[in-house]
């Protein structure tokens, strides 16, 4: 099911704009307009104070900086990217990759990460997949089908993610991806690609079919047996890829965003860990070695946006009674989304790397404070198009409904409470700048000042449940942004 998915980004204005819906003095003739008028509070700072204090962060300044790169083209890999020129010139792009606005697809995930790897200079256009909105009709006037990814390359359109690998690695043959062909490690890859195709029938099998009695002992039996053999080709190589070498193949990339997906999903609907695993340890240094790779890291989700965002036609996942303590910890429910966080670990139930860039140096306080700042800068320059966004979850559906059951991209906001949830999550950007939770302020601030406490509520867990990762924000921050807003919920709660 897919709390992250929604048509446009989350922190950007384009379902507002689709709709007509505005803020006041905000510009433009909407259909309806949000008063956003700013409650007066002397708890909290206004927006103007809190984006002033941000600016003056370290965080706030180098992502600042990263953004100017991407505008040129260069800079660390980025989900925001819309042109990648790795030091070459705009003249020298001869591919569009065309992959999903929510940054979850994993076939679009494992083309986007060839082309980082290979330093293909590349543009980059987003498209919902169906499932989550409307596919725009320029786009399904290139492709008929609507299916992603999609590459145009010399203007000729090619589709099937592991075609476009193929293909780009023939055109582009500096840093080739995969061995010669009728070569005995040629052979291998072809081995290990079907290897992959019967390690997803076996996830398949296991999570998205009913399991009971002697059916789901074998369907688990099915999965570690297959992913034993998927360890095991990975230790019969020097170094952790599957074809050895130092750096990864397509056939790494082919197994790369499904594996991401089924140590999400086999852990939160089976109990079983395939992270941090003495079964699995060729598996663990396989993972690592990505995580030390800006391309991928750049790419890489977190298990709650994983299990929320499988696609529909995948059929509803069936969890078990081993699973129960890990999906309380993945989705919050447990109370794993509240203050003081644990600090970020790589042992943690969830490995969590504790910054997404591998080459920024940060100690395990400064990269918390990385987190909270990131958060932070990401409310604090979109907070109106934020509120009209959370103002859905106590509004009105929309009337045409999607097969991801929460994506709901046509959903009205609320006509009333812009300034009363603006004021709560005014509260929350202070929190994340400050590292300071004072409770007992917030609720008393929020109960004197907020009339439709249940509408603030309800606005804020809508807003909460549906960060995606990376889409919004990197996972650290995800972690930090879920907590903080929970800190808003709680006092409403009181």
């Amino acid at each position: 099911n897919a709390r992250s998915t929604v048509t446009s980004g989350l922190l950007d204005d384009m379902a507002a704009a689709v709709r007509g819906v505005t803020t006041s003095g905000a510009g433009g003739g909407g259909v309806a307009t949000l008063d956003f008028s700013p409650v007066e509070s002397t708890a909290v700072a206004d927006w103007d104070t809190l984006k002033t204090t941000l600016a003056g962060t370290a965080t706030f300044q180098r992502m600042e900086a990263e953004a100017e790169l991407r505008a040129a083209g260069g800079g660390p890999a980025h989900t925001d990217n819309k042109i990648r020129l790795f030091g070459k010139s705009e003249s020298d792009v001869r591919v569009t990759l065309f992959r999903d606005h929510a940054g979850w697809c994993p076939y679009c995930q494992k083309v986007w990460l060839l082309l980082e790897e290979k330093e293909i200079p590349y543009k980059i256009e987003k498209v919902p997949m169906r499932s989550y909105g409307d596919k725009p009709e320029w786009f399904l006037r290139k492709v008929p089908s609507g299916l992603l990814p999609v590459i145009e390359l010399d203007g000729e359109i090619i589709t099937e993610s592991l075609v476009i690998m193929q293909i780009l690695d023939q055109t582009f043959p500096d840093r080739p991806m995969l061995p010669p062909g009728g070569s005995a490690e040629f052979q291998r890859a072809n081995a290990l690609l079907k290897l992959e195709r019967e390690l997803f029938g076996a996830w398949c099998e296991l999570t998205f079919r009913p399991s009971m009695g002697p059916f789901s002992a074998g369907a688990v039996a099915n999965f570690g047996e297959c992913m034993d053999r998927v360890d095991q080709a990975l230790g019969e190589t020097d170094g952790p890829w599957f074809l050895g070498g130092e750096s990864p193949s397509i056939v790494d990339m082919q197994y790369s965003s499904h594996v991401e997906r089924m140590a999400a999903s086999v852990l939160y609907w089976k109990g079983i860990q395939l992270r941090n695993s003495e079964r699995y340890p060729n598996l663990e240094a396989w993972f690592s070695a990505f995580e030390q790779r800006s391309s991928y890291m750049a790419t890489k989700s977190d298990y709650y946006t994983h299990v929320m965002d499988i696609p529909p036609q995948y059929g509803p996942a069936y969890s078990n009674e081993d699973s129960k303590s890990a999906a309380a910890e993945i989705d919050g429910s447990g109370g794993s989304w509240s203050l003081p966080l644990p600090p970020a670990s790589l042992d943690a139930l969830e490995p969590v790397v504790p910054h997404p860039n591998p080459g920024l140096e940060l100690s395990a306080a400064e990269a918390e404070e990385a987190a909270r700042h990131e958060a932070a800068r990401k409310l604090c320059s979109n907070h109106g198009p934020v509120t009209r966004f959370a103002l859905r979850g106590a509004g009105s559906p929309g009337l045409k409904r999607f097969g991801a059951p929460l994506a709901d991209p046509y959903a009205e906001p609320a006509k009333d409470g812009a300034p009363e949830l603006d004021l709560a999550l005014r509260h929350v950007v202070d929190a994340l700048l400050t590292g300071q939770a004072d409770e007992a302020a917030i609720r008393a601030d929020l109960n004197a000042n907020v009339k439709d406490r249940e509408a603030v509520r309800v606005s804020l867990e809508y807003l909460r449940d549906r960060v995606g990762v990376p889409r919004d924000m990197s996972f650290p921050a995800a972690r930090q942004f879920r907590a903080h807003i929970n800190l808003a919920v709680d006092a409403l709660k009181s």
